[in-house]
């Protein structure tokens, strides 16, 4: 079975936030040595594009050192945001948004199609409307709960940015085989909304 890769897009930020704690001292670089795969350890020192991908493996090094950092699970979801603020000026993500907000369904639009920018190989099913949506991800069982939580908090605030109204997008499952982004807003759509209902489900 193919491995699962992770976007530079996620390891970047990670592997840069790391080498932050270590030019502050919080981090020894010892301990990086023994914790993080040679490859893991490169990106620490020289970053990683964007564009490339990362094997699961090397990343969950990176997650572990983040996450007791930071806290834990809840920890890796509070930075999300600021996570997702450093993606915004990304071609790539910035497309994908400004697309979703014409749709009746842009926040699950913009879950479906920005978790196969995240996850390579990734598998989703797209249930959705006008008032909410659900995403579910499949093909991340090797995944800790910290990455799943990283990713599912991320993907969660990617869908508010996609859409104007209050969407309320949350995620659920880092300790089950599917992971789920879902959201709902009872407030009205502007004039013009373009309906795709479909649109993402047949994407993938």
């Amino acid at each position: 079975m193919p491995s699962t890769d992770l976007s530079g897009l996620l390891v970047q930020p990670l592997a840069q936030r790391i080498k932050d704690w270590c030019a502050s001292g919080k981090l020894d670089e010892e301990d990086l040595d023994r914790t993080l795969s040679e490859d893991a350890r490169a990106w620490v020192d020289h970053s990683i594009a964007e564009c490339d991908w990362a094997p699961l493996r090397d990343v969950e090094g990176l997650v572990s050192i983040a996450a007791a950092q930071l806290g834990g699970e809840t920890g890796l979801v509070e930075w999300a945001p600021d996570l997702v603020d450093g993606w915004r000026g990304d071609d790539s993500i910035e497309s994908v948004l400004s697309n979703a907000r014409a749709l009746v369904d842009g926040s699950g639009f913009v879950v479906s199609q920005l978790s196969e920018r995240l996850v390579r190989r990734i598998d989703w099913q797209y249930e959705g409307g006008r008032t909410g949506f659900q995403v579910r991800l499949r093909g991340l069982e090797a995944m800790s709960p910290g990455l799943k939580a990283l990713i599912g908090a991320s993907l969660a605030r990617l869908a508010d940015a996609a859409d104007a109204r209050d969407v309320d997008a949350r995620f659920e499952g880092v300790d089950d085989e599917e992971l789920v982004i879902f959201g709902a807003s009872d407030e009205e759509l502007e004039e013009g909304a373009t309906s795709r209902l479909h649109r993402a489900a047949l994407v993938g």
